[in-house]
């Protein structure tokens, strides 16, 4: 997908019409008191190569839906703390099937406030599969038989804070007494030169551990323990001692973790900082997990957050001890790819048994759903340190991510300056002008992921006529998938995910033996998982009789995790067996 992609609708079977996609008029985004213009260009393009603002990017969606009516839904799944609408898009092409009857992948992004680069991925895969559906055989494949579920604001209240008001902010914008004196949130970080960025002041102090760097005066270097020639600084992120306790900036908004408030091993305050007062006490974290246990189709999970240019694995928020073998090889054979496809590295969330995250959305996803999540870590930075970061932005990017240091009159500390990185965009998150390339990087495997999914499919039943004029009806579904229906080992031990079902629908004729509906279990699919289903096909029989000229029958086979596959109707007749085609 290009930086700047035309958003197109499907018309017919094998064109593409292009279409309008936004007026240039501008957008008013009442979150936070802040009007923002949408800037997708005239001509129909999403230029990718910019960070969107909640309400940018429910426009978007809410466009995607009109422009592409058969293969796009927008829903709203709960509502945030502060009352924003938490939304998602659904993409399948509703044409070959409703979502619920696909497997299904689920993708989102920006739980934390500032790692606008996870947002932007999300949006970013949710245009490119619309984009190249009908052109792209395998993207066409995957939303002909698959689901996506994308989410780019999973914290839409905290992600605008910090994009449109340069807040710094970690998670829920939910105030939190981080000092312990009573009062809430009130020592944030200002724009004290107004100059529409939040960076630091240098203090000129005898003690400091900053000095300049002999390599660029602009920057400050870490001061040795020997070292007595300065001068000398402290740093301190722009602000003023708004509670006057001495400190600045430490009491700013919110301050509660979203991604440790999720149930399976969340852990109290005093051992996992940010948790809040319980498990799925905020509303965000709430809706995803109400949403996610009434969507059994979800087969994988991809929680984007940025930064370091990895991606976390499982196990996560727990004893490593303590994870099934069998599931952990299956976890390092899937991130192996992403590995080969980005060439960046795979590592465990957890490490040991006493120093890991506690309630994580990726570990409750395995332990109560027996899904396999993931953390890709976006944006590795700039290589080489501060030194070539800066000389990069100088030359290519026109000195946009750095401010100059200017002296400041400070009310409390008198004479500072103020300037350096603007790190929200060099360090946490890539400049803007480098995005798209940062989420393209990584759509191959989300794609490859999706297609990992179990996937069931039905043989054409056969009906041989038996004695009495009864009809003997046998049924085979088999896992043609890469992960069994069960998705992991966790999933069989826990019951969490249903055994595949296959049940005939009788019209004019009884059925004579066998029960409507037959639980055939768990299908094997092309990986081998120590210990899981023995077998990929399993079958289903029934003796059924007409009632009269007009019989028929359906077979329908049910996977949660591998999709529905049901027959036409097929028409009993004890002269020949049926040459019914099937559809999914």
């Amino acid at each position: 997908m290009s930086v700047h992609s035309r958003l197109e609708i499907k018309s017919g079977v094998d064109s593409l019409q292009c279409v309008k996609f936004l007026t240039s008029a501008c957008l008013l985004l009442v979150m936070l008191g802040t009007s923002v213009s949408a800037q997708v260009q005239s001509d129909g393009t999403i230029d990718w190569n910019r960070y969107y603002s909640n309400g940018e990017s429910n426009v978007i969606m809410a466009e995607w839906v009109k422009q592409y009516p058969t293969l796009v839904k927008l829903e709203t799944i709960g509502k945030s703390f502060l009352g924003t609408d938490l939304t998602l898009v659904e993409i399948t092409n509703q044409e070959t099937g409703p979502a619920s009857e696909k497997p299904a992948l689920y993708v989102d992004g920006n739980i934390h406030s500032s790692e606008l680069t996870s947002g932007a991925l999300a949006l970013y895969f949710a245009g490119y599969l619309l984009e190249h559906y009908g052109e792209d055989a395998a993207v066409t494949e995957l939303l002909d038989t698959h689901t996506f579920y994308v989410r780019p604001k999973f914290n839409p209240d905290g992600s605008d804070a910090s994009l449109l008001r340069e807040v710094s902010l970690r998670s829920s914008v939910r105030p939190i007494d981080s000092d312990g004196d009573g009062a809430f949130d009130e020592d944030p970080s200002e724009d004290l030169n107004r100059d529409g960025f939040i960076t630091q002041m240098r203090i000129l102090d005898p003690e400091g551990n900053r000095k300049i760097s002999p390599d660029d005066p602009r920057l400050l270097v870490r001061r040795s323990a020997e070292d007595t020639e300065g001068p000398f600084y402290r740093v301190v992120s722009e602000g003023i001692d708004n509670d006057g306790d001495g400190r600045i900036n430490e009491d700013g908004i919110g301050g509660l973790d979203l991604n440790r408030n999720f149930p399976r091993n969340w852990a109290l305050p005093f051992k996992q900082s940010g948790a809040g007062p319980f498990p799925l006490s905020e509303p965000e974290t709430h809706a995803t997990v109400r949403f996610i246990t009434d969507h059994p189709n979800i087969t994988g999970i991809l929680h984007n957050h940025t930064s370091g240019g990895f991606v976390y694995r499982l196990p996560s928020a727990c004893d490593p001890a303590t994870f099934d073998e069998n599931d952990l090889e299956l976890v390092k054979t899937l991130g192996a790819k992403f590995t080969e496809l980005t060439e960046r590295p795979v590592r465990p969330s957890s490490t040991d048994a006493t120093r890991h995250r506690y309630g994580t959305l990726i570990s409750w996803a395995y332990w109560d759903r027996g899904i396999i999540g993931w953390v890709p870590e976006l944006w590795p930075g700039l290589a080489g340190g501060s030194i070539e970061a800066l000389r990069y932005q100088d030359e290519h990017l026109g000195g946009r991510y750095f401010v100059n240091w200017a002296s400041y009159q400070h009310p409390t500390l008198g004479e500072v300056e103020i300037g350096g990185f603007r790190s929200k965009f060099i360090s946490s998150n890539p400049p803007a002008e480098l995005l798209a390339a940062e989420c393209a990087l990584h759509v191959p495997w989300f794609l490859w992921l999706a297609q990992r999914s179990p996937v069931l499919e039905m043989a054409q039943p056969i009906l041989e006529p038996i004695e009495n004029g009864n009809i003997e009806v046998i049924a085979t579904v088999e896992n043609t998938g890469f992960l069994p229906t069960h998705l992991t080992r966790r999933g069989l031990d826990s019951k969490v995910v249903k055994p595949v079902v296959v049940s005939i629908e009788l019209e004019n004729a009884t059925l004579v033996e066998g029960k409507n509906r037959i639980v055939i279990g768990h299908l094997r699919g092309s990986y081998a998982l120590e210990g899981g289903s023995e077998e990929s096909a399993g079958s289903a029989r029934w003796v059924v009789k007409a009632d009269n000229a007009e019989a028929n029958i359906i077979i329908v086979a049910v996977s949660d995790t591998g999709g529905t596959v049901r027959s036409k109707k097929i028409m009993l007749s004890p002269k020949s067996r049926t040459t019914t085609v099937f559809v999914r």
